[in-house]
């Protein structure tokens, strides 16, 4: 039984991160180079998938029962293959609402697939299934790339999508034997917000997600626009970015992160260097080199996150909890894309990545006070019982 809990878990994961990351990275090639968009509108159309899957995940998801939670999923799993179709006939103004629509259905898959994956009561069986869930992860992000780089050397990149549509087949055959905990309904509010665990999460996962998402809507543009190179080497630089996440998190599965801090405080410290490297850069290699260096905090800083999350919170609180963190990272996805792109347009990208900097360094700085509070925190309780 647990076995099989297993394989559906990581075979959605597979699938589900594969298509979503084909319309985070290629969406907004599609807007720019067959819709004539602007680097602003790129934006407001990436942020407007961000902004959907905030609310169903928000508004929505955290409120559901696990039947019903069963039945969403489900259901948004089956409907988001044919968004995937969709794109295929796509148009300028069709795009904007398939945008829309698979944002929110989105926000009801994946915190899911978060909450089932920490189902386990077994402290250690629990942290390695969501070491492999966040390596599956990792993995279909090289994967996907590495697939789209090689199908658009045959096909235009509206059909890449409706090759794409046969992984969202595999998760709505999947998707009914997945399992979700019962959980307790009373007071879930106030204890994720107040737990000093889950802005140790929150503050990790933002020192990442802001980077990452002016890489993921513009990166990919600059690269084409500064380089000259093709739109099938764009996505397998993306592929290549995504491999030393890979690697990353097969090193954090071998060696779990039993001090988190450390591993955490590192991370920004690497995105900071990437960071670095990939503004001073004057070629595609060393803007590769850049990618490379940015793909170990992208393998470290979500599993160390989810990890942290289902440390400080119990089985009956983890789907509140895993909701509001994954809206709350969509809602850095809906401001990011938004002032990304008018900062892009404004300054360029290189200094809209400068900028970023200065707020990573922040958050290193609340991450290491706020670490501070969780010890007193868990020593507060643990005198408590």
């Amino acid at each position: 039984m647990v076995i099989e809990t297993i394989i559906v878990i990581l075979s959605i994961t597979f699938s589900v991160r594969a298509t979503n990351n084909l319309i985070m990275t290629s969406i907004p090639l599609l807007a720019k180079y067959d819709f004539g968009f602007s680097q602003s509108f790129v934006g407001i159309l990436s942020a407007l998938a961000s902004a959907s899957t905030f609310l169903t995940t928000a508004l929505i998801n955290a409120r559901l029962n696990a039947k019903n939670r069963r039945i969403s999923f489900v259901l948004s799993n089956f409907l988001y293959t044919f968004i995937l179709v969709g794109y295929w006939v796509s148009n300028s103004i069709t795009m904007w609402m398939l945008t829309a629509a698979g944002g929110g259905l989105l926000g009801l898959i994946m915190p899911n697939i978060i909450t089932s994956a920490s189902l386990f009561k077994d402290s250690v069986l629990r942290e390695r299934v969501l070491a492999l869930y966040t390596v599956f992860l990792s993995l279909s992000l090289i994967t996907g790339p590495a697939i789209e780089s090689y199908l658009l050397h045959f096909v235009s990149l509206k059909e890449v999508f409706l090759v794409f549509a046969l992984f969202g087949a595999l998760a709505t055959a999947m998707s009914p034997f997945m399992h979700f905990p019962v959980e307790k309904r009373t007071g879930e509010k106030t204890d994720v917000l107040k737990n000093p665990g889950f802005r140790v999460a929150l503050y990790n996962i933002m020192a990442y997600n802001i980077p990452f998402a002016i890489l993921l809507a513009f990166a990919g543009i600059f690269e084409k626009d500064t380089f000259h190179i093709s739109l099938s080497l764009v996505t397998l630089l993306f592929s290549l970015f995504y491999l030393s996440s890979f690697l990353s998190r097969i090193l954090l599965s071998i060696r779990p992160a039993k001090n988190v801090r450390t591993y955490m405080i590192g991370a920004m410290a690497i995105s900071l260097a990437g960071i670095v490297i990939m503004v001073l850069s004057n070629n595609i290699i060393i803007f590769v080199v850049a990618l490379l260096v940015l793909g170990i905090p992208h393998g470290l800083t979500y599993p160390l996150s989810v990890l942290t999350i289902s440390r400080a919170f119990g089985p009956e609180h983890r789907n509140a909890a895993n909701s509001y963190f994954f809206s709350i990272m969509m809602f850095v996805g809906i401001l990011l894309p938004l002032v990304g792109g008018f900062l892009v347009d404004t300054i360029g990208f290189r200094l809209t990545m400068t900028v970023i900097t200065l707020i990573i360094a922040v958050l290193l700085v609340l991450t290491a006070i706020t670490f501070r509070k969780w010890d007193a925190w868990r020593k507060a309780n643990a005198n408590s019982k």
